[in-house]
């Protein structure tokens, strides 16, 4: 190779950005990001037809379903962020056993809400929680729970899908799962099923996005000494997501809660749209974090630096954030117009503080999951504390005779964004500190 020079274009010592750049994007968190916001859009004209079929009373019950389904999945999601953390930090020599007492843990927690069903359904009618919540329909909350024996066997296998990097099932069943929610809940209320039919559509959602990956697993059976240690593992895990997720509930839909029991139908409907708003802001970029985790694990695991990880993600974070905050200052009155119908106007002004609060929320829920594949979970502290401060702040701003959904809002993104700011200072001081502790050890 003596004496052959190298052409302009292939010369290491010439930088090539837009080589780095696609290098940098084509990642699982590319594939996984394009998925989540195409389910987004499915999840967005299911909310656009189903708010202007209904109007804004009813559509605050649907929102109120939507929340509990939310929050079960979320809290349920807790074992699907820890199956993914103990997955991807498997040792190759030991992922079969894993694999086969991960398949164990599924078939008991399957079989077991099948079990549990009857006993549920009969808490929810002799409690009356449906009144409780607040709703017109209280049978709505029967409904959904049908689909409770599918939901822990579906976070247990997105995990699994997760931490193994598996790209194409996690895109398939996501997508699959919306397009049964939008599909089902069209023809169940074109064929007059009502509210009822939609909130089954959305309960057949999780049993689809369940059967695409309902062969993810191994058939074998596991040995207790091999069962025992992942199950510690999962269980100790969950824990501190379970905390995560349900300040993710309490942090995005509190206020539905909120508005359900103090404020009027029609002003609960206002604020199930602001929701909307949330949610689409927060889930384009909730499947960062369930890459984000495992690839941090994986690299600690390998003795990688994070950065491969962490970037695409910040980048496309931005690339959500920056846009989605624009839209809504340029022109909210036209975007609730065009997303919820003419009879949500009057939640116009309090559309930037909602979103504000969304995005701040959806930088500190991806920074405190940075920080747990650290195994520091103070993140997860920070978020929890300040979701429950942050309700309770609003739930005493809304016991004033002159409470308006636009100062309850505005509360609630002053709160956010104090944790986002500093969440991130807390984050960057951690970084600095482990490079000078690594360098250091050299």
């Amino acid at each position: 190779m003596t004496g052959v020079a190298l052409s302009p274009a292939l010369s290491p010592a010439r930088p090539r950005p837009a080589a780095a750049l696609v290098a940098l994007l084509a990642t699982p968190a590319l594939a996984v990001f394009v998925s989540s916001n195409l389910v987004n859009a499915g999840n967005l004209a299911f909310n656009m037809l189903v708010s202007r079929w209904m109007g804004p009373e009813m559509f605050g019950d649907l929102a109120l379903i939507l929340t509990v389904k939310l929050a079960v999945l979320g809290l349920l999601g807790a074992a699907q962020m820890a199956v993914s953390q103990t997955v991807a930090g498997t040792a190759a020599a030991d992922r079969r056993a894993t694999r086969r007492a991960l398949a164990r843990i599924n078939r008991a927690a399957f079989a077991g809400l099948w079990l549990a069903l009857p006993v549920i359904l009969l808490l929810i009618v002799s409690a009356r929680l449906g009144e409780t919540a607040g709703l017109a329909r209280p049978q709505l909350l029967q409904i959904l729970a049908l689909s409770l024996p599918f939901s822990a066997p579906l976070c247990l296998l997105r995990g699994v899908a997760y931490g193994a990097g598996n790209t194409g099932r996690i895109v398939l069943s996501a997508n699959v799962e919306m397009a049964v929610r939008l599909a089902g809940a069209c023809l169940a209320w074109q064929a007059g099923l009502g509210i009822e039919g939609v909130v089954c559509a959305i309960g057949l959602s999780i049993l689809a996005g369940w059967a695409v990956l309902a062969d993810l697993l191994p058939a074998g059976r596991a040995t207790a000494p091999a069962l025992r240690p992942v199950l510690a593992a999962v269980a100790i895990g969950a824990a501190p997501f379970a905390v995560l997720q349900l300040a993710q509930v309490l942090a995005l839909d509190g206020e539905i809660f909120l508005a359900k029991a103090r404020l009027s139908a029609t002003e609960a409907g206002h604020v199930a749209a602001l929701s909307l708003f949330q949610r689409i802001a927060f889930f384009a970029c909730f499947a960062l974090a369930s890459v984000l985790l495992p690839g941090i694990v994986a690299a600690a695991r390998t003795g990688r630096g994070a950065g491969a990880a962490l970037a695409p993600v910040a980048a496309l974070f931005l690339a959500v954030a920056v846009p989605f905050l624009g839209a809504i200052a340029l022109a909210p009155e036209t975007l609730i117009r065009l997303l919820a119908g003419p009879g949500f106007t009057a939640a116009a002004p309090a559309l930037l503080p909602a979103g504000i609060a969304a995005v701040a929320f959806t930088l500190s829920y991806l920074v405190a999951t940075g920080l747990a594949a650290l195994s520091d979970r103070r993140g997860i502290w920070a978020v929890a504390a300040v979701a429950a401060l942050q309700l309770a702040l609003m739930a005493a701003a809304s016991g004033a005779p002159d409470a308006t959904v636009t100062e309850l809002l505005t509360l609630k993104a002053r709160c956010q964004v104090g944790l986002a700011a500093g969440l991130g200072l807390y984050a960057l001081a951690t970084t600095w500190r482990r490079r000078l502790a690594a360098e250091a050890g050299r």
